[in-house]
């Protein structure tokens, strides 16, 4: 089961929804980003179960928001599931510059350190 905690920053109030590291859940396992460009922390997919045969590229959808954790709605009916491993990208831009970002780490717009809240602010699976 995956945790997202609120992490705000005291400087200049940037304020994200991730889970400050990796995280697994089901069928997903996501690690947060820090995006160089866009200046956001982001959890992004790293390892997917898909149905054997499907498509390769991992696309993010249409509606995609960061406050929202990254799930997959797997049919059940299906019986032969691998594991299929992504590279790390900004779901905005795939050709701008990304970094692992693990908490306690610093703000991506003005590198004061984060505080992170003590309790999780969504549990998911």
């Amino acid at each position: 089961m995956g945790k997202i905690y609120l992490f705000e920053c005291p400087l200049c109030q940037y304020r994200a929804k991730v889970s400050g590291g990796s995280a697994a859940g089901r069928h997903c396992e996501i690690q947060t980003v820090a995006c160089l460009d866009c200046r956001e922390l982001l959890d992004v997919f790293t390892k997917v179960r898909r149905p054997q045969g499907a498509d390769k590229a991992a696309r993010f959808p249409g509606f995609f928001r960061p406050e929202i954790p990254p799930t997959i709605l797997v049919d059940t009916r299906q019986t032969a599931l691998i594991w299929q491993q992504y590279e790390l990208s900004c779901p905005y831009d795939t050709g701008h510059r990304v970094e692992v970002w693990r908490d306690p780490g610093r703000c991506p717009r003005c590198s004061c350190y984060l505080e992170k809240n003590g309790f999780p602010w969504r549990l998911w699976e």
